[in-house]
């Protein structure tokens, strides 16, 4: 873009420095006529074009209410740059029409940087959540930062915004609604930060147009057989790295105990990065004899809340004390996850086979998946839609759209029943 490229000396602050220099450059231009230097004016006076002793190419330059708009034309054969200096002069006096003139030096690569640092600085002081943090650090250096990086922060606009959606949807045309909208937070957070420091005067407003209702997905869940496959494989995983990488043992086991928790508890993995092993109390279920967890403390996305595990989530827990050596578990504030190990769940997945469920379009599984698993296992057990969501600390409404829906007959046990004598259908049948 033209203007990006403008410099700006101000003469409107009551600074003696600026002041001189915009004196300073209009004497420059005399100083070429005098040392015979290629010198123009153009548009009756209004648009200047010379040389520079310390510039190989043509310039172009016009006084703006006490300023002066220069810019190189980065020609040096004088009609291309009076060519150039004419349409940078009318495009420029169009910006200026429409309130759209750049000023500021500074560009968004700059305040999304120092934006990033002070958002660290809430996370350690326990405002924000840091995997919040990591999220809108991997979509600021993946997409944001690649198209908006150079541009000016002030000419960030809501049509900045569609060009970017314009760009990215043509380079990625399978990019789903809900990774714009990641993307546009992530650039929110950084013109948020920027207002809030005075860097820019008003917010731009991003309201984007769907042509169509947006498509509820169900949530890709493991069926029983295929979370038998996942569990085998991991199993597997752990005796090939035995012989090939031991040091990576310590890492299998604790995805391993991290599979069967999720699928046991029905946590979310930002609150599963929140459990310390002082939340967790073993208890015993006196009808099944078997022991169960009672999960408190647990915060995530809809604050604070308690959850009670099904029975396979005691074992894990076990283990996970004795890998770590916690000694007194019940006042030890150490979290039960050291780490989740995203990319080895991705590995174990592709070995599996299972990276993409069966379902018409295939849907991507990750960690969110063993969350599902628990929920549509809950269901399918019978258990009420009421109390999977209160368990789960999320709504009916959400149960009933993403995952009881998808279930379909498999849950509605009442659907062949017969009331007196059949109607319809032949017996025989």
């Amino acid at each position: 873009m033209l203007h990006s490229f403008v410099s700006y000396t101000y003469a409107t602050h009551v600074s003696a420095t600026k002041v001189e220099s915009v004196h300073r450059f209009s004497f420059e231009f005399v100083v070429a006529e005098q040392a015979g230097l290629g010198h123009v004016q153009l548009l009756d006076g209004r648009l200047h074009v010379f040389q520079r002793p310390t510039s190989k190419f043509w310039w172009a330059g016009f006084h703006l209410r006490g300023k002066y708009l220069r810019t190189s034309t980065k020609q040096t054969t004088k009609k291309v740059a009076e060519a150039f200096a004419k349409e940078w002069y009318f495009k420029t006096q169009g910006e200026i029409a429409a309130g759209t003139l750049v000023g500021s030096a500074l560009k968004f690569e700059t305040v999304a940087r120092d934006a990033l640092d002070r958002y660290k600085q809430r996370v350690v002081r326990g405002e924000r959540s840091a995997a919040t943090y990591r999220g809108i650090e991997v979509s600021l250096k993946s997409r944001i930062l690649p198209f908006f990086g150079k541009l000016p922060i002030e000419s960030i606009k809501v049509t900045t915004w569609f060009a970017f959606k314009e760009y990215v949807l043509k380079k990625y045309p399978h990019l789903k609604r809900g990774t714009l909208h990641q993307y546009k937070n992530a650039l929110r957070v950084v013109l948020n930060d920027a207002y809030r420091h005075g860097i820019i005067k008003e917010l731009p407003i991003f309201k984007d147009e769907y042509t169509g209702r947006r498509i509820e997905a169900p949530r890709p869940w493991f069926r029983p057989p295929e979370y038998k496959r996942l569990l085998s494989v991991i199993r597997k995983h752990r005796k090939h790295l035995s012989s090939v990488q031991p040091r990576w043992l310590s890492a299998v086991d604790e995805l391993y105990d991290y599979v069967i928790w999720t699928t046991n508890t029905g946590c979310r993995v930002s609150e599963i990065a929140n459990t310390r092993f002082c939340d967790v109390e073993v208890k015993l279920d006196k009808e099944a004899e078997r022991e169960y967890l009672v999960i408190r403390n647990i915060k995530g996305k809809r604050g604070t809340g308690t959850c009670r595990s099904f029975f396979g989530a005691t074992a894990a827990f076990k283990r996970r004390i004795e890998a770590r050596k916690i000694t007194e578990p019940q006042k030890s504030q150490e979290k039960l996850f050291l780490e989740h190990h995203r990319d080895m769940f991705k590995q174990i997945l592709e070995k599996a086979k299972l990276r993409f469920s069966n379902t018409q379009p295939p849907a991507k599984r990750d960690f969110v998946s063993l969350r599902a698993t628990y929920i549509c296992f809950r269901l399918l057990n019978g258990v009420s839609v009421y109390e999977v969501a209160n368990n789960c600390r999320t709504s009916v409404a959400m149960i009933e759209t993403s995952y009881a829906k998808y279930l379909g007959g498999e849950i509605l046990e009442g659907v062949n029943k017969i009331k007196g004598s059949l109607v319809g259908w032949d017996a025989k049948e």
